[in-house]
């Protein structure tokens, strides 16, 4: 086990592993200290949907933080990326 700076190599590394979402606790963000998880879920869209309608992202200022691993490879450079995510080897 092992916690790593949150980079492109890492998560390529997470996506390779099989993992597909990266989880936080909403108050996470604000302490600059984000320590992400790795988990995997059979269908992303699906798993969203059911968090949603489970009202974990209904509560203000309770949502977690949730991003999905292949979206941010797609969409965010290094410079945007932040925290780090703890690794099961």
């Amino acid at each position: 086990m092992r916690f790593a700076k949150l980079t492109q190599d890492v998560l390529r590394e997470l996506k390779d592993k099989g993992f597909n979402v990266l989880i936080a606790p909403s108050d996470s963000e604000e302490s600059g200290n984000v320590t992400w998880k790795a988990i995997a879920v059979p269908n992303v869209m699906d798993w969203l949907v059911a968090l949603d309608c489970e009202g974990w992202t209904n509560i203000p200022f309770k949502e977690p933080n949730i991003w999905v691993i292949q979206d941010v490879l797609d969409n965010a450079d290094e410079a945007h990326l932040y925290g780090s995510v703890f690794i099961e080897e």
